[in-house]
């Protein structure tokens, strides 16, 4: 398998803790309020989730009475109300999209069941509703509340751009209005926005399934063209390869930091006879408020070709040429061990599965996933 890469950053998000299996192995969406953490399932049930950011266990359950399910992909806030998006649409030919709208003194009663306001919508410029799966710009999996409008960000599978729909924020029916695009060259699965608006936060994978993030400020006053503000690099590899990202939401500003959660969904991978698990898991990422950049440890050009073989391995790895250093990582970002000066990497002493491959050679870093068998 051939490791060349042109520019690399290592993982820059830390593993918290799993989520509880099988109730939460569909997190979608994150939401950081009254100083808990709150998810929802993508397609399993009407309810919203608050867990323990240190454990992943569930402290309580609230019921949309009034609600169903399709396809929830994100939840969002303003100061009185929570949105809820049952926004995904992986075929292109859903005319039921709606979000679910509720008050947050109805949430906050105790009782752990809620009733929510409807707004349903359908895309102004929409006209082919054809069930193509995977292979469309309809799909949508990222929501914000901006000023008195709701945001949609939708995961165009066809062109891998993103496009923004604005919608009015009462209940009703509308027709939601292009605002803003932008090239990610990837999916969209998340979003949030800072506590003064100033500030969007967008996660999503591409097709190699790197986890990538892009941040967007200096957007003009009283715009809704999103993307014609400041938009930064794209932060790829935020978490291990493997981890879907999809829900993201802030929870802490400092004088130097944003801190956000990050949530991935449980994903089976296959190998031949092997199967390989990435439970749900949620995640904590920084962002230096200076720079608006992710904290990344390695960005290097690497200029020269690595082959890596075979891959998978039994219980040697051999490179093209000898590394400097040569780190083994797990799924969840932890250090399984370290190889000096070689270019034969012995690794029988590995459980089978998924591990990413970080070499440095005069300073340059390359990352690559590789297989134990």
């Amino acid at each position: 398998m051939l490791l060349c890469t042109s520019i690399i950053s290592s993982q820059t998000a830390e593993a918290i803790t799993e989520l509880i299996t099988p109730d939460l192995d569909e997190t979608s969406g994150l939401l950081f309020y009254n100083n808990k953490i709150i998810t929802h399932n993508d397609d399993k049930d009407a309810k919203l989730y608050e867990i323990n950011s240190t454990t992943g266990n569930i402290t309580r359950t609230v019921e949309i009475k009034n609600a169903t399910v399709t396809d929830w992909e994100d939840i969002a806030q303003d100061a009185s109300y929570i949105y809820i998006g049952d926004i995904g649409n992986n075929f292109g030919n859903r005319t039921n999209l709606k979000i679910y709208k509720i008050s947050k003194s109805d949430y906050d009663d105790g009782d752990n069941e809620v009733t929510a306001e409807i707004i349903s919508y359908s895309y102004a410029d929409q006209n082919d509703f054809s069930s193509n799966l995977n292979n469309q710009n309809w799909d949508a999996e990222a929501l914000i509340s901006y000023g008195d409008k709701l945001l949609i960000f939708t995961k165009n599978w066809a062109d891998k751009k993103v496009n923004v729909y604005s919608l009015p924020k009462n209940s009703g029916t509308y027709s939601a209005n292009l605002e803003s695009t932008y090239n990610t060259n990837g999916l969209i699965t998340g979003a949030d926005i800072s506590f003064n608006e100033e500030v969007i936060y967008l996660t999503g994978y591409s097709n190699s399934q790197a986890p990538f993030m892009y941040t967007i400020h200096n957007i003009p006053s009283n715009s809704l063209d999103i993307f014609s503000g400041s938009v930064s690099d794209k932060k790829e590899n935020i978490v291990s390869l493997g981890n879907q990202v999809e829900g993201i939401t802030l929870f802490e500003t400092t004088s130097t930091k944003h801190r956000l959660y990050i949530s991935n969904e449980r994903y089976t991978a296959f190998l031949g006879s092997l199967t390989f698990l990435f439970p749900a898991k949620l995640w904590i990422v920084e962002i230096d408020v200076d720079t608006l950049s992710l904290n990344t440890s390695d960005e290097i050009i690497v200029n020269e070709k690595l082959n890596i073989s075979p891959n998978p391995f039994y219980n040697t790895l051999n490179l093209s040429k000898v590394v400097d250093e040569a780190t083994i990582i797990d799924l969840s970002g932890k250090t399984i061990d370290k190889q000096y000066s070689t270019k034969k990497l012995s690794l029988g002493h590995l459980q089978k599965g998924i591990y990413i491959l970080k070499t440095k050679k005069n300073n340059a870093v390359s990352i690559e996933k590789i297989f134990k068998l």
